[in-house]
């Protein structure tokens, strides 16, 4: 066993025995994969949700504070503007101290810590400086450039745009309007600095977020590559082992429904049908080397003892006669193995077989021809039951006749002398061919294990072959897409059952049914 070992670490299978040590394995792989994937995703994530998320807040602010203007104020609050650009003396400082008192009620409307300013024009061309200067006490309302409301006083259009003051930042909208024939523009200032705390807290929440998700991503992953890594190396290890010569060897089960699951589910049942077909050489090997050894040597004493008799002077030719005809029987045995391990090559290998139309009953008369010889030296008497007319049946006229033959030449062997060997013919939803024999039957415990290779009855009379021809006869069978099987009979004797699809008579000829 230590040799073993050493062909693994170091002769033909020791490169595949471990990874290198330069390779990042499948662990490392798996988990670098998904750390890359969390990675990608999460920064994906940033980008489509964090990137615009500001300026989207921006201008929702925005939007609001334009319909709050518009829904809460008026131009026409400020209509005696004139008056107090005119510098009318009796009603100027009225105006002035409403005007004052508008501008806070629309910024108190509008949000803590909005301003509310009308500016005036001195010509319809935006030239100059406003005339009326702000009346609102913020500090932030007397430093502003209010740079938006020329643009709005030009273009007679409301202008809604973001601006700092003071290092505060605002949500601005400049509306122009007339009083009196004179151009005033009402502008608004709101605080949106609320806006770039909120995207700092959301951002601060979705690092912390990433962050935990990757650090779950690890432990998670961790593990499970180290699980699976660990499952694939006992897989490999067993296939090494196998490979290397040990079919015997039991690998835990894996009951987990996933991929590799199923991978150790297939190589157990991979090495049990090793395991089973080493058996079965063994057991070939085994019966083989008895039944060889058996012929074999008898034929060669035969032929020494035959040697020696027509290298006499006077020869005993009865004697030779007889070692002959011994050697002859000797011979057709050790050619009977030949073939039936040709079969089994035939058949292992898969190869294609015939599909065409047979008929059963000249097939039948041409194999039961072949055993005429057999029969009449022990007084056996053949019969053929084909009353039902043709019988069509669709397979390998080889593979039919192997079958037939392989069946008669039992019923030949296990029937007593004077016994009756009957074929039977039918027709139904299969082509059938029965033959039935007067042998010693086959015990119930037996009935399967007969059909199995290498494997003979017991009530054989030592007259058994090498257990290989029913199991030749029904994998033919199941490869036309019929079967073999063993009937369960009335009295003494076999009854075997070679069922075939039923085919046509190639000249149209109707099928009889029964």
């Amino acid at each position: 066993m230590p040799r073993v070992a050493r062909r693994l670490d170091a002769g033909p299978w020791g490169f595949f025995s471990r990874p290198g040590r330069g390779a990042l394995g499948l662990r490392g792989r798996i988990v670098g994969a998904v750390l890359v994937t969390t990675v990608a995703t999460l920064a994906v994530a940033a980008l489509a949700l964090l990137g615009p998320l500001e300026q989207e807040l921006r201008n929702a602010s925005l939007h609001t504070l334009q319909k709050d203007v518009h829904g809460k104020a008026a131009t026409g609050d400020f209509a005696d503007l004139s008056l107090l650009y005119l510098g009318d003396p009796n009603k100027g400082s009225g105006v002035a101290a409403g005007l004052r008192q508008t501008e806070h009620d629309l910024a108190t409307r509008i949000g803590s810590g909005s301003y509310v300013t009308v500016l005036g024009y001195p010509d319809r061309h935006g030239r100059g400086s406003p005339q009326l200067p702000p009346l609102s006490s913020d500090s932030d309302a007397a430093v502003d450039t209010y740079s938006d409301t020329g643009t709005a006083f030009l273009t007679h259009r409301e202008v809604t745009s973001f601006g700092t003051v003071n290092g505060t930042p605002y949500a601005r909208v400049a509306i122009p309007f007339r009083s009196n024939g004179l151009p005033f523009v009402l502008a608004v200032r709101k605080p949106i600095g609320e806006i770039t705390d909120a995207v700092h807290v959301v951002r601060s929440a979705f690092l912390i977020a990433a962050l935990a998700g990757l650090a779950l991503t690890l432990i998670l992953g961790i593990p499970l590559a180290a699980t699976l890594v660990r499952r694939l190396r006992r897989l490999r290890q067993a296939a090494l082992e196998l490979a290397a010569g040990s079919p015997e060897l039991e690998l835990p089960p894996d009951r987990a429904r996933d991929e590799v699951g199923d991978l150790s589910r297939a190589f157990t049942i991979m090495r049990e049908r090793l395991l089973a077909q080493e058996e079965a050489r063994r057991a070939f090997v085994a019966t083989a080397s008895h039944e060889l050894r058996t012929p074999l040597t008898s034929l060669e004493g035969m032929l020494e003892l035959l040697d020696e008799d027509l290298h006499e002077n006077d020869p005993d030719l009865h004697d030779a006669r007889t070692l002959l005809a011994r050697a002859r029987v000797q011979s057709r045995r050790l050619g009977r193995l030949a073939a039936d391990l040709l079969d089994l090559s035939r058949i292992d290998t898969e190869v294609q077989l015939r599909s065409e139309p047979v008929e059963l009953g000249e097939l039948s008369r041409a194999v039961m021809a072949e055993f005429e010889l057999g029969t009449a030296a022990r007084s056996l008497t053949p019969v053929l039951d084909d009353s039902t007319g043709p019988v069509w049946a669709r397979g390998d006229p080889g593979s039919v006749a192997r079958i037939l033959r392989i069946l008669l030449e039992n019923a030949v062997r296990l029937s007593p002398d004077g016994a009756e060997i009957r074929v039977e013919l039918r027709n139904g939803h299969h082509a059938l061919v029965r033959v039935c024999d007067q042998g010693p039957g086959v015990p119930e415990q037996e009935r399967e294990l007969i059909f199995q290779r290498f494997q003979r009855g017991r009530q054989t009379g030592g007259a058994g072959g090498f257990g290989l021809g029913l199991a030749i006869g029904r994998e033919l069978a199941e490869r036309m897409g019929g079967e073999l099987v063993l009937e369960r009979g009335q009295g003494t004797g076999a009854t075997f059952a070679l069922r075939l699809p039923v085919a046509r008579a190639p000249d149209g000829e109707p099928l009889l049914h029964v």
